[in-house]
């Protein structure tokens, strides 16, 4: 009787064989680019003296660093 093929397992979405660098690079730049329009859409600012947001953001930037895109934290969300 002939033994059954030993099968390899498949591989979870792009994984690769060097493992998670290539999925590490994606994230961050799927990060970069969130960032980027929620800044850009305006949804991302700074809370006033009072800690409020205007009515029309989202996110708080809660860091910011010279030369990077600063750090957000989602408040709220959008209502149309």
């Amino acid at each position: 009787m002939a033994q059954p093929k030993k099968t390899q397992k498949p591989k979870a979405g792009n994984e690769t064989d060097e493992g998670a660098p290539e999925q590490e690079s994606a994230e961050q730049t799927a990060e970069r680019k969130f960032v980027e329009d929620t800044l850009i859409r305006g949804e991302a600012v700074e809370p006033d003296e009072e800690g409020k947001l205007p009515s029309d953001a989202t996110h708080e930037i809660v860091e910011e660093h010279e030369g990077d895109l600063p750090k957000i934290r989602r408040r709220r969300f959008k209502a149309f």
